[in-house]
């Protein structure tokens, strides 16, 4: 359920609840490889930069060229030149949106979450961001800011499956469980096959159905999503 959310110019982010120990070796392999492919990405900002959709210097090129980046898999550069965007057109929510996303997509969760935030503020307060930052907050442990994050993605969106089961596992992990209990029936409700949420449902009930247990395990789900080592 959590990979849903990462368009396709990204590579895809962490995918069901039980393979968290995987997700962080397949992250840290991405790292040593980006790592090794900086001379590349070096002559790629260099060639692209000399296109004429990429050659100006003002906001609108410098975001183009983000995007471009991002998509090839560049993820310092599209960072930094997400970063220039904005430093060159402070007030322009695009391109905060797109730092968020791709900080979001590689665990940089309180950064991505401050970048979500200015991009709604200034603007683009659409189902979307508001889910992202929901997702940025859960990895940044802010568990009560992401379940408001979520909440307005869901006003937003009421049939967004996804968004209820991700609430459901922040109610879990604070012991809320008749409130987790109803966000994952709805998520199972709008979407019958949706296996991540029946998983959850069964740590939810496994017997004997106690707060404690259910938290401790919905921390771990947690930890194994988003806690990067």
């Amino acid at each position: 359920m959590w990979s849903r959310r990462v368009q396709p110019m990204f590579l895809p982010s962490l995918a069901l609840i039980m393979i968290g120990c995987v997700a962080h070796a397949g992250s840290e392999a991405f790292q040593r490889a980006e790592s090794s492919l900086e001379p590349e990405f070096q002559q790629l900002r260099a060639t692209l930069r000399a296109l004429p959709e990429f050659s100006g210097m003002d906001a609108g090129a410098e975001f183009r060229l983000a995007r471009e980046l991002a998509h090839r898999g560049d993820v310092q550069g599209a960072v930094a030149t997400f970063r220039g965007a904005i430093q060159l057109k402070p007030d322009w929510p695009d391109p905060y949106r797109g730092l968020g996303q791709v900080l979001l997509d590689h665990h940089d969760y309180a950064d991505a979450a401050a970048a979500l935030q200015s991009s709604i503020r200034l603007g683009l307060g659409d189902h979307q961001a508001f889910y992202w930052l929901g997702r940025a907050q859960m990895g940044a442990g802010a568990l009560e800011a992401a379940a408001v994050a979520l909440d307005q993605a869901i006003y937003l969106k009421p049939d967004d499956a996804e968004a209820y089961a991700d609430l459901g596992l922040i109610k879990m992990a604070e012991g809320d469980l008749d409130g987790a209990e109803k966000a994952l029936a709805q998520s199972i409700t709008l979407k019958p096959d949706y296996t991540d949420a029946h998983r959850l449902r069964e740590v939810l009930f496994r017997s004997p159905r106690e707060q404690e247990r259910v938290m401790r395990e919905a921390r771990a789900i947690l930890r194994d999503l988003f806690v990067r080592e």
